[in-house]
């Protein structure tokens, strides 16, 4: 039996084991949740390819298929499909102009037009809007 069967100091080693257990109810522990990813099957990448084709955006794609649209993208890339590059019309130009000018940010304006930041930065550059600098950047 030899040093396994001197159990003398087990009691000891346990009760200094159950001390070091934090006492009462422990507070849960929140999490974020988690972003579940959304992969489009065979059926919707050509429903997606023809819908683009027909002139819808990428955005309103990805709406409709409940997917980001870097995802839509990225399938329309995968098919083939040559990702056309916008300009926004006069009208919309006006648009973002009247909502950049009111305080939203370029993000919000293209959410608004449907189209991203960047496009809109360089139209209202374009169109003679100053742009303001980035929040925490100096400018």
């Amino acid at each position: 039996m030899g040093c396994y069967s001197n159990l003398c100091d087990q009691g000891e080693r346990l009760q200094e084991l159950l001390e070091m257990v934090p006492r009462g109810p422990s507070e849960p522990i929140s999490r974020s949740t988690r972003q579940t990813q959304r992969r489009l099957r065979g059926p919707e990448i050509d429903e997606l390819v023809t819908g683009y084709q027909a002139g819808a955006t990428v955005y309103d794609l990805a709406g409709q298929f409940g997917v980001h649209r870097n995802t839509g993208s990225a399938s329309l890339k995968r098919q083939g499909v040559g990702l056309r590059q916008q300009p926004l019309s006069p009208t919309q130009i006006a648009d973002a102009t009247q909502f950049y000018r009111d305080g939203l940010s370029l993000l919000k304006v293209g959410e608004r037009l449907g189209c991203g930041a960047e496009c809109v930065r360089q139209a209202l550059k374009k169109a003679g809007v100053e742009i303001r600098p980035r929040n925490g950047w100096e400018g």
